[in-house]
C-alpha cells in the first residue's frame, strides 16, 4: 500500500509499508448423479450382471433463485425405471452448489535493527464468512408402489468451512 506522510512516529510504524493481496474463487457446482434403491428388491435388468439407472423424466436442475435448504434440485422428475430397461437418467443429471471463496492476506515487515525483522502475516481463509451447502442427499429410495420414501432427498447435507483466520508473527535476526 502507498505510504502515508505520517507526522507521528507510532502511526508512521503501525500503518506504513503493508502488503495487501486476495484470491476470490467462484465456481459452479459439479454434477452428480441420482442413486436409487427400493425398500424391497427388485430385479429391474433382469439380469444380475447389470444394474439399472433411476429413469428421468425432465430437466432436474433449478435455478439458484428457486432452491432452498430442502430443495436443491427437483425431486418430482425422478422415477423408478420400468422393469425390464436400464433406465435414462445421465451420469450428472443435476449440479451440486456452486460456491464463492474469498482468501484475503495482510502482511508487514518491519525493522527492528539494521539485521532484525518483525514480519507479521493475517490470512483470512472465507473473508466474508458465506455460509454454504457443499453437498446434498442424491439417493432416493422407492417403496413396494414405486413412491419416493427417503423424507431427506433433496435436502442439504454438507457445509463449506467457515471463516479460518490465521496469525503470525517471526522475529528474524
Amino acid at each position: 500500500m502507498p505510504k502515508a506522510p505520517w507526522k507521528n512516529l507510532i502511526s508512521r510504524y503501525s500503518l506504513n509499508d503493508w502488503r495487501i493481496s486476495g484470491i476470490a474463487t467462484m465456481s459452479s457446482g459439479a454434477p452428480t448423479a441420482i442413486g436409487d434403491s427400493f425398500v424391497s428388491p427388485v430385479d429391474i435388468t433382469g439380469t444380475a450382471s447389470q444394474g439399472a439407472r433411476i429413469s428421468q423424466t425432465s430437466d432436474g436442475n433449478l435455478s439458484a433463485s428457486e432452491r432452498t435448504f430442502s430443495r436443491n434440485f427437483r425431486t418430482e422428475v425422478f422415477v423408478p425405471p420400468a422393469v425390464g430397461t436400464i433406465g435414462n437418467s445421465a451420469r450428472g443429471s443435476v449440479r451440486l452448489p456452486g460456491f464463492h471463496n474469498w482468501d484475503f492476506t495482510a502482511a508487514k515487515a518491519s525493522a527492528v535493527t539494521e539485521k532484525a525483522r518483525l514480519p507479521f502475516r493475517a490470512e483470512f481463509h472465507n473473508a466474508v464468512n458465506l455460509k454454504q451447502s457443499s453437498a446434498f442427499e442424491t439417493a432416493v429410495r422407492f417403496d413396494g408402489q414405486n413412491r419416493q420414501v427417503n423424507a431427506r432427498f433433496g435436502d442439504m447435507t454438507g457445509a463449506r468451512a467457515a471463516r479460518l483466520l490465521q496469525l503470525a508473527l517471526r522475529f528474524t535476526f
